[in-house]
């Protein structure tokens, strides 16, 4: 089974290649944009969880034909009851659907739940219902949530999942990731200095969400190093990342990251903003 069989641009092809090269799917992704393309990208990685074949996904096994075909019994479509008014899923929903992530697969060893729309069909209230299973799911249990902008979805949820832009993000500059990595090595450095320092390179406001996103991208890195997949971005850092911070101080940590670019937006002082990260950043680092 290949990509070049999917209307897709050549970044996102290289970031579900590695993805399959490793034969790890994340737990949890997010495919920003892309219509009817990421509802096929959603099948073709389900397809990867179930597969029985030694290089997955094959495309050819009875799992990976049920997994396109949406038949599979293991991978389930979420969308809002239609019994209820609202076009949003309901609280009774998620703890139903909590509960089933806990039930063994039927055909397979993983299960794999499909969010479509959920920029729409999640509420601030369902978000929140849905961030502990999200944040410790049951081995072998994956989530994948589509939606045309990642901007209705809480900082919180946003950080515990791979995020993938389809054809609409545009690569990070080289001085963006050169000011990203510095920003990692002042928050493994155990001099506060450094990282101010660091961080005082987000005052090019041209740059500022590219060094942020490419910083979210390099702590993510690490979160998937301790998963057992391997790094896209920047092995070295990764490790040095993994073997001297938790996950959760890892997640923590995107989860700032990702709820500062949001104040960027906002036209935060810069300033406020590199202190806050700083005093922010060193909190979660020295946190038991």
């Amino acid at each position: 089974m290949k990509l070049t069989d999917y209307d897709l641009d050549e970044r996102t092809v290289g970031i579900i290649d590695n993805i399959t090269e490793s034969g790890r799917l994340p737990h949890a992704v997010i495919f920003e944009g892309g219509g009817e393309n990421a509802l096929k990208l959603a099948a073709y990685l389900s397809a990867l969880a179930v597969c029985a074949a030694e290089k997955k996904p094959c495309g050819e096994c009875k799992g990976c034909v049920n997994a396109l075909n949406k038949t599979h019994a293991d991978i389930k479509y979420v969308t809002p009851d239609s019994s209820r008014k609202s076009k949003t899923l309901s609280i009774d929903q998620l703890r139903e659907l909590s509960k089933d992530a806990y039930i063994l697969p039927n055909d397979s060893d993983s299960k794999v739940y499909i969010f479509e729309n959920a920029d729409s069909v999640f509420s601030e209230i369902a978000q929140n219902a849905f961030l502990k299973l999200l944040e410790e799911p049951p081995a072998g249990v994956y989530f994948i949530l589509l939606c045309q902008s990642a901007k209705s979805l809480l900082p919180t949820i946003i950080s515990r999942c791979s995020l993938i832009n389809i054809g609409g993000d545009s690569e990070v500059s080289a001085e963006a990731k050169s000011a990203a990595k510095k920003i990692i090595a002042g928050i493994l450095s155990l001099q506060e200095y450094d990282l101010l320092t660091a961080l005082r390179l987000l005052g090019d406001k041209a740059l500022a969400d590219d060094i942020l996103k490419y910083v979210r991208l390099l702590l993510f890195d690490a979160v998937t190093l301790l998963s057992g997949a391997a790094p896209r971005y920047d092995a070295e850092l990764s490790k040095k990342l993994s073997a001297r911070f938790t996950r959760k101080k890892l997640l923590d940590m995107i989860e700032l990251t990702e709820s500062s670019k949001y104040m960027l937006k906002q036209n935060i002082n810069i300033n406020l903003l590199t202190t806050r990260l700083c005093g922010e950043y060193r909190r979660i680092s020295w946190q038991r």
